[in-house]
């Protein structure tokens, strides 16, 4: 019992490695902090954003917002079990619990796993410092490459006894 308890918090497959590289590259994709080092309108003075005002600039930064939605939508489908509540994904709902299960309580879940994502994506923009380009080159070449290539190691090693 004490195990189900765990992975109603963890959700589906929540800890796994694949995730968080997804997730951080997503926080890239979108240009958000620690990556937004190209577009960092903190610190522009001039450039591509002064000539956008008003209804313009508003629809460059609904336009982000929607980017986000996109891809914690496809994170929390791929990774967090979709439309399933946690007690559906792994079989703890009892009989008497099945009025849970249907179209809009699908859409609140995917929609739920979504809006907390991107509220991790916006807890991150306010809490972490922006990386110059060393520190990103750097966790880009020699963190990312080097785990994304023993992993492809370890799942065809994994693929091969299997």
């Amino acid at each position: 019992m004490l195990q189900h308890i765990i992975i109603i918090f963890i959700w589906n497959n929540f800890f796994y490695p694949y995730f968080f590289i997804y997730y951080i590259s997503t926080l890239a994709e979108t240009n958000r902090v620690p990556f937004d080092i190209p577009e960092a309108e903190s610190e522009l003075v001039a450039g591509w954003m002064t000539e956008y005002s008003g209804f313009r600039w508003s629809i460059f930064f609904l336009s982000e917002y929607a980017n986000m939605l996109i891809v914690s939508i496809v994170a929390s489908i791929v990774f967090l079990g979709g439309w399933l509540s946690p007690l559906q994904m792994f079989n703890i709902l009892p009989e008497s619990w099945l009025f849970l299960d249907g179209p809009v309580l699908g859409f609140f879940w995917i929609m739920f796993k979504a809006i907390l994502l991107i509220f991790v994506m916006m807890w991150f923009r306010w809490t972490f410092p922006r990386l110059r380009v060393d520190q990103l080159m750097y966790l880009c070449w020699k963190v990312f490459v080097p785990f994304a290539l023993v992993n492809l190691f370890l799942v065809s090693l994994w693929e091969l006894i299997i």
